[in-house]
């Protein structure tokens, strides 16, 4: 690959990572603006204060314990996917999962440092999820309780875990060929990534653009 196809690689990454992480940042930001709309509208509408808990209760809508399931194991593969992609190899930051010598010379090590990262993640969530009933809105495995959403979004957040895999292998295969690098690959993984987490949140950018209207 020459230089300016490098350079354009390495920019198309750069600009892929900073999509993903506004994606992400701005879809929490705009779903506590939901609910806070959503809150308000109904103090509006009763005349007097309505408390969190109270709003919780009426505006839940259950998504049934299977597609749950899913959406959590969605979630917490797209935590091991951004490790993937981001961790695996001293090639976006500074340090590394080859770093930690005892890992990466173990045979089985990807596998155990996605096991630790989604443990990692279902940690962060199982804490999240003790949050008092007034703050449920950042209870991860609740979130699309508040939206209504519907079976076609439903089969695309589903398939999400299938193309987060993807993208975990082809992370892997970034790793099995270090120092040795594949920006194709490497640009691969991230579309996939940047594609999933677009579909995970997708429910949460249509509430607030359908509001707008």
């Amino acid at each position: 690959m020459d230089l300016n196809a490098a350079f354009i690689s390495d920019i198309a990454f750069a600009i892929g990572t900073i999509v993903l992480a506004i994606g992400l940042i701005l879809a929490l930001a705009l779903h506590i603006t939901n609910i806070n709309k959503v809150h308000k509208l109904m103090e509006v509408l009763q005349k007097k204060t309505v408390t969190k808990s109270h709003l919780y209760k009426e505006m839940t809508v259950s998504q049934g314990v299977n597609f749950t399931a899913l959406a959590f194991a969605s979630w917490i593969m797209l935590f091991v996917a951004i490790a993937f992609l981001y961790l695996l190899v001293p090639t976006v930051l500074p340090f590394s999962y080859m770093d930690i010598s005892e890992l990466a010379s173990n045979p089985f090590g990807f596998a155990i440092f996605g096991i630790l990262v989604g443990l990692l993640a279902w940690v962060i969530i199982f804490f999240l999820d003790k949050l008092p009933d007034d703050r449920r809105e950042f209870r991860l495995t609740e979130l699309y309780s508040f939206y209504s959403i519907s079976k076609g979004t439903k089969r695309m957040i589903g398939l999400t875990l299938i193309v987060l895999w993807i993208s975990v292998f082809s992370s892997a295969y970034l790793g099995t060929i270090y120092p040795e690098q594949s920006i194709a690959v490497q640009l691969m993984s991230l579309i996939l990534l940047l594609a999933s987490a677009g579909i995970l949140v997708m429910p949460i950018y249509k509430e607030y653009w359908e509001a707008r209207r």
